[in-house]
């Protein structure tokens, strides 16, 4: 399998330049991503994913080295929470972490500690990981609807398909305007 191919994969959960659409009403009505588990936080948490193929979540912490920086090497944590059979905690698989849900990590020129974050599978769609002004939280912002806001999760609706090509029919992406503390949503279909 190229790597084309496991790259599309990830491509269609996060199309944002092309089919992204508003849906005005997602605030006001409850999803199926509202009755799934939800991971418990911590001073690291920085956002989740999750499929309606199950109720397990992906977790993306920000890493910590023992002084309280982060690791500037390897600044993600990223596990699953297995709500679907015992509600441990689990590491990526090696194809989960490089041709899936991993995320590439580029520190900023010049701002310590803060960096450029985008899927593994999908360069297109960047997150930013940025600490508060104290250094002692970190938060990951992205653009949802055109505002950038602290991301919180990201939820895939699959109807079928295979292990290499899920029919991904809605991903929502769910953050929080730093300013008013709103929640945003935004949806995709690929």
């Amino acid at each position: 399998m190229s790597r084309f191919h496991i790259s599309y994969v990830f491509l269609l959960i996060v199309v944002t330049c092309c089919a992204a659409f508003s849906d005005k009403s997602a605030l006001s009505k409850k999803t199926l991503a509202d009755t799934y588990p939800v991971p418990p936080q911590n001073d690291r948490s920085l956002f989740y994913l999750q499929r309606s193929k199950n109720t397990n979540a992906i977790v993306y912490e920000v890493n910590v080295l023992p002084s309280g920086k982060i690791d500037a090497d390897n600044p993600l944590k990223i596990y699953w929470m297995q709500y679907a059979t015992d509600s441990s905690m689990a590491e990526l698989n090696y194809v989960q972490r490089r041709y899936a849900y991993g995320i590439n990590a580029v520190p900023v020129n010049g701002h310590p500690g803060q960096f450029v974050l985008n899927f593994v599978s999908y360069e297109k769609k960047k997150f930013y990981l940025i600490s508060d002004p104290d250094g002692k939280r970190f938060r990951t912002f992205a653009s949802i609807n055109g505002k950038m806001s602290e991301l919180k999760r990201i939820f895939i609706h699959l109807d079928g398909g295979t292990f290499w090509f899920p029919n991904i029919t809605d991903v929502e992406i769910v953050g929080k305007d730093p300013s008013t503390q709103q929640l945003i949503v935004e949806h995709f279909k690929p």
